[in-house]
């Protein structure tokens, strides 16, 4: 658009007052008839400029066209934060499932972990390898559980992560109570490693109501 200023405006206003006293003090009809031709043609240029004038005022004030503007900022903003929240969405599901093939692969060990009668009768050798072993799935658990806690999960995941980190704690709970086992008295029952089995189960359970969900 032209660029008129108010100064600019005015002096066409003053240029068409001045036509208008000069065509009122034509002498002849030739004269007069010329004269107001000029002015009327002044006129209509001056109201013209004053128009552009204006409208360039109104845009300058953020009035009409310019708040087409803002709403397509606003517009482009939201279409942002909503690539933005899908990405985050997107991360944590990837995150999660990554942990629960963790937890998934530690309960099965301890589930698949021999029963305290069978390693007591293998001797004092390979008692001490499968106490390496408890120690190593209880670190595993814990380990897991740190990562899970450490998540901050989309409000449209809390549910799944509520029942992500029940299923974290048991498996920390299986984890420490198969390894506590190897620092009783070797004739116990192996109360310790039902335990533990209870609680590994309770995850495959949790594990499979997470999944059956999506």
């Amino acid at each position: 658009m032209i660029d008129i200023t108010l100064i600019q405006v005015a002096i066409l206003w003053s240029i068409t007052a001045l036509g208008i006293i000069c065509a009122m003090n034509a002498r002849g009809l030739f004269r007069q008839l010329v004269s107001w031709i000029i002015v009327i043609g002044i006129t209509m240029a001056a109201a013209f400029f004053s128009y552009l004038g204006f409208e360039s005022v109104k845009q300058d004030m953020g009035l009409g066209a310019p708040s087409l503007g803002f709403n397509s900022e606003a517009s482009s903003s939201s279409a942002a934060e909503n690539v933005e929240n899908d990405s985050i969405v997107t991360g944590y599901i990837a995150a999660e499932k990554l942990l629960l093939e963790k937890i998934a692969t530690v309960s099965d060990s301890i589930l698949a972990f021999p029963s305290w009668k069978d390693i007591s009768l293998q001797g004092i050798g390979k008692r001490e390898i499968y106490e390496s072993k408890a120690r190593s799935l209880r670190n595993r658990s814990t380990d897991a559980y740190r990562q899970i806690r450490n998540l901050t999960p989309p409000s449209e995941r809390k549910r799944s992560y509520d029942l992500l980190l029940t299923a974290a704690n048991n498996l920390q709970l299986a984890g420490y109570e198969i390894h506590y086992q190897f620092g009783l008295e070797a004739d116990t029952l192996g109360e310790n490693f039902a335990k533990a089995r209870k609680h590994a189960n309770q995850v495959k359970s949790i594990i499979s109501t997470i999944t059956g969900k999506e």
